[in-house]
């Protein structure tokens, strides 16, 4: 079986005590035909040192002169990569060993224009492992014509927006100048809506083979981003745009978009509630009638109320009725959840 090149670009920043057991696994795991890119973006631990003593010709070490950001190192990568296919994985997370030979296994038979792999969530807290979670599609194999039910299955499980899970043909991302933008959330997921619109086709490899390592020291608490509800209303719009281009809305698509509604409000809510936010209870139901009330996507959305799951039909009615104080007070009970049992939390989210 011939060997297909795959090029591998990891943006590394302040990962030093990960790069050891990468770059073991790098050169342990048996398929060897790769292209290894590390660009290092001002890291303030020895990650550059530790990039510095990897001896290995297939390694090349791209240096920034400044801090700039997960999505312009990667594209740094892209400009020199040599590989028939390009990889995104995280310096600090972990994949199977035997992943890159059957997604070679699979670029032999098909030629995708993507491969997704599922993935495994693996919860630490306090540096041991807590809990694990699978997360697969209900799909396998090359997708080809209507592609509406597989993104919609993709994005449900969380799926569709990593590109650290993928594997791209390099001339589609060069030939249709396929870059990251940066952004303070969701980098990924508009870098595969650029790629997604130019595919004519997809492999599903359903096997939870990349493992996202979830470090949190105790608290899976987000850092606060003042832009957090606008970014995620414009992933909506986003994913809307792309079924609009290759594939049929239809009530999955619009279930899928009223669901994320309902919960991207109450999680910009609870985040809001954060001491990081500087805002009162006051503050917070104020913010709710400027920002999600006055939503431009609103009232489209309360036309959709059939569609809304068991789970966030309580958020949805106090979304519906306009009561935000409710909301707000909701939205403090999640945080303290959140919180306290980490991992029930992700148990409950589902």
């Amino acid at each position: 079986m011939n060997n297909t090149k795959i090029s591998l670009i990891f943006a590394c920043y302040n990962v030093s005590q990960y790069l050891d057991n990468l770059f073991q696994l790098l050169t342990n795991q048996p398929y060897q035909n790769i292209e290894i890119i590390f660009v290092e973006d001002c890291a303030t631990d020895d990650t550059k040192a530790k990039l510095q003593s990897f001896n290995d010709p297939r390694v090349k070490l791209l240096c920034n002169e400044k801090n700039i950001g997960a999505a312009e190192s990667r594209n740094r990568g892209i400009q020199i990569v040599t590989g028939e296919y390009i990889w995104f994985p995280d310096p600090d997370d972990l994949f199977d060993e035997l992943l890159l030979t059957k997604v070679n296994t699979i670029i032999q038979k098909n030629r995708p224009d993507v491969i997704s792999i599922g993935m495994q969530e693996r919860y630490e807290i306090n540096g041991k492992t807590d809990y694990t979670k699978d997360i697969i599609s209900r799909y396998d194999g090359l997708i080809t014509g209507d592609f509406t039910d597989v993104f919609v299955d993709l994005e449900e499980s969380f799926l569709f927006g990593y590109t650290n899970n993928k594997f791209y043909k390099a001339n589609i991302i060069h030939k249709y100048r396929i870059l990251n933008e940066h952004q303070a959330l969701k980098e990924d997921f508009e870098f595969n809506i650029k790629v997604f619109k130019q595919v004519s086709n997809f492999y599903l490899l359903n096997e939870p083979l990349y493992f996202y390592m979830k470090r949190n020291n105790g608290s899976l608490t987000s850092k606060f981003v003042p832009d957090y509800f606008r970014i995620h209303m414009q992933t909506l719009a986003s994913f809307k745009s792309l079924i609009e281009v290759k594939a049929t809305i239809n009530d999955n698509v619009n279930r899928l978009l009223v669901n994320r509604f309902v919960r991207y409000c109450l999680s910009a809510i609870e985040r809001n509630s954060s001491l990081k936010s500087g805002m009162s209870f006051l503050e917070q139901n104020q913010w709710i009638k400027e920002n999600i009330f006055n939503q431009e996507k609103y009232n489209e959305y309360l036309l959709l109320s059939d569609l809304v799951n068991k789970k966030q039909k309580l958020f949805y009615f106090l979304i519906k009725y306009r009561i935000g104080f409710l909301l707000v007070t909701a939205a403090n009970i999640v945080k303290l959840v959140k919180a306290k049992f980490p991992i029930l939390f992700v148990k409950l989210k589902g």
